[in-house]
């Protein structure tokens, strides 16, 4: 291993997260390395350039409360920081519903027949709540009523998890859609309360003119141009340490197949939790390799085409609650941002598939991909075979931390081995195993940053409890959803 690369900083990851920690930190005249695996940056939040199209992993909606968050995305981009229109659907049994919901929608598609037993049931969920809200599906029951948890909740959320709704976390309830209920949907479509607005139920948002991935290229630019570094196809395979500390990393490089070695004196890391643990050099104990071991990620496969079609449907996004087809959302990124295709004959669509790294749908091959998303769009009836002039397929590894029942236990575990080092910090969603936003993702990086120069902030509080974050600095809820 011949060379070795000294820095004072040094971070595990080009995401937002990362990203935001190096910027921070290059403002106060510290220049850090940055590694990232990937050969661009900005994580789950990067764009794909493909055929005169820009495509993004999934959707990123910028919207927060937090103003310092705001206030740094609006600064970077300036006019491409645009705010744009936010319409969405949810397809169930060949009928599409409006979300946010609208009750004459809901009552036309369903029909008296159905609607009628649903009022009871969700009155019958108010009247008789479950005492145990441990389950999402005891969560999501309470505050709508089983009818209507069973058909816009369960095949969804069951196609995206791999598992029962009754074996996954409230938790992820708790977090994403924090404040929802069939009450506060109605009162939302009937009074349009935007200064209360419960961040799932949004009617605009901010996006980058040229999709996600603009504004943290645009944040590495900067980083660069004050002297930090960013290292890409950088790999973290161990984690050298000595009794608290960390010491050195240990990196290969896709490009050349070489290992090199970065050492510091802080780390901060969004690499994925599970992975940062089992490659520490020496080992943990052996108890912390198991409840390491019980951390899960979701992987994601995103299907992308460039249709000979000027326009498909109206939404940004649409849900596809059916469990006849594996598709969960399909986004239409011409409705994200006009710019987001070259030319305006065309359309673009990524079609989301979740999935465990390693499964059948994992190992499907880039053709069958390809077939199966081409198939279901034409069972969707949004678009045919023969309006496709070109697709692809990107492969997303640990891209959604899994909250099933047992998760909290391990994770405790690993957070309080991690806090055994004085100079080791956790960011990001990936890096701190947290279902958050990407406000949430930037906010850690910001507070990161500031405990290097001796702040005391805690970033696990910032996930355990969301008051932290709506009082750091006038923030709020976070910004995204899945």
């Amino acid at each position: 291993m011949a060379q070795i690369i000294k820095n004072r900083v040094v971070i595990i990851g080009a995401g937002p997260a990362g990203l935001a920690a190096g910027y921070k930190l290059c403002e106060s005249g510290v220049k850090p390395i940055i590694l990232e695996k990937d050969s661009c940056v900005g994580g789950l939040s990067r764009t794909i350039k493909y055929n005169g199209c820009s495509f993004d992993i999934g959707g990123h909606r910028f919207f927060t409360k937090n103003k310092l968050v705001f206030n740094w995305w609006q600064d970077i981009l300036k006019e491409d920081f645009v705010k744009t229109p936010r319409y969405s659907r949810i397809y169930y049994q060949g009928k599409f519903f409006n979300y946010p919901i609208s009750v004459a929608n809901v009552i036309f598609n369903l029909g008296i027949f159905h609607s009628v037993p649903v009022i009871f049931s969700y009155l019958k969920s108010r009247i008789f709540p479950s005492k145990d809200e441990k389950s999402f599906e005891k969560w999501v029951t309470n505050r709508f009523g089983y009818r209507l948890y069973r058909i816009f909740f369960k095949s969804y959320t069951e196609k995206i998890w791999g598992i029962p709704a009754d074996q996954i976390s409230a938790d992820w309830a708790m977090q994403r859609i924090k404040g929802l209920s069939l009450t506060s949907v109605l009162r939302n479509a009937l009074f349009k309360d935007r200064k209360n607005a419960i961040k799932t139920l949004i009617k605009e948002f901010y996006y980058p003119r040229l999709g996600s991935g603009m504004m943290y290229e645009a944040v590495g630019e900067r980083i660069a141009s004050r002297g930090g570094l960013i290292k890409l196809n950088s790999e973290v395979v161990r984690i050298k340490h000595d009794k608290n500390r960390i010491t050195a990393l240990i990196c290969r490089d896709a490009q050349e197949g070489r290992l090199f070695e970065v050492e510091g004196a802080e780390f901060c890391s969004s690499m994925p939790l599970n992975l940062l643990v089992s490659r520490m050099d020496p080992l943990p104990a052996g108890h912390i390799l198991q409840m390491c071991g019980r951390l899960n990620y979701r992987s994601l496969i995103m299907a992308y085409f460039v249709l000979g079609r000027r326009e498909l449907f109206k939404d940004n996004w649409i849900y596809i609650h059916s469990s006849d087809v594996a598709v969960c959302r399909i986004q239409n990124y011409k409705n994200w941002s006009a710019a987001m295709v070259s030319d305006p004959d065309e359309s673009s669509l990524g079609l989301e598939y979740f999935c465990t790294e390693g499964d059948s749908m994992w190992q499907k091959s880039d053709k069958a991909m390809i077939e199966l998303a081409a198939d279901e769009l034409e069972r969707l009836k949004i678009s045919v075979k023969k309006d496709i002039r070109g697709a692809f397929v990107l492969r997303v590894p640990n891209a959604y931390p899994v909250y099933d029942k047992d998760y909290r236990q391990a994770l405790k575990a690993v957070q309080d081995f991690i806090g055994g080092f004085s100079n080791l910090q956790c960011i990001g969603r990936t890096g701190m195993f947290c279902y958050n936003g990407m406000d949430h993702s930037v906010l850690t990086g910001f507070l990161a940053a500031e405990n290097i120069f001796g702040a005391k902030n805690d970033l696990w509080g910032v996930n355990a409890d969301q008051s932290y974050l709506e009082e750091f600095k006038d923030s709020g809820n976070d910004n995204s959803e899945l």
